[in-house]
């Protein structure tokens, strides 16, 4: 699973704005900021896989802009390499949504996830 959960984290943390672990944000944390669920599906199975982007804005305006940035860059699938192997992130839908927390605007973010490595690792 570290293998999995770092990969992810590296690879998003390309998009210029931090990562954290859903449920992990730190208090101080300002937005914008990238939030990721932790998942390991089986080697040879999918699974549902969500991000938020998160804003803190009246307009939608730089959070359409980043989640399309993301989503361009999945295409219609991408591959990850991670220690032992390969993660493969595919689009799902919806695609993106549109969620409302206060002060702050996210864009949840459908995706499929395959983990193509050793269990464990």
């Amino acid at each position: 699973m570290m293998s999995t959960v770092s990969a992810l984290a590296e690879w998003f943390a390309q998009f210029g704005i931090p990562v954290y672990q859903e449920g992990d944000v730190p208090d101080d944390a300002e937005a914008p900021y990238i939030t990721l669920p932790i998942k390991e599906p089986e080697w040879d199975r999918q699974t549902a896989y969500h991000f938020m982007v998160w804003y803190k804005s009246t307009s939608n305006l730089a959070l359409i802009q980043k989640a399309d940035e993301i989503v361009a860059a999945v295409g219609v699938g991408v591959r990850i390499p991670c220690q032992g192997g390969v993660l493969v992130l595919w689009p799902d839908t919806p695609l993106m949504q549109e969620q409302l927390d206060g002060d702050y605007r996210g864009m949840y973010i459908s995706l499929i996830l395959n983990a193509y490595h050793m269990p464990g690792v």
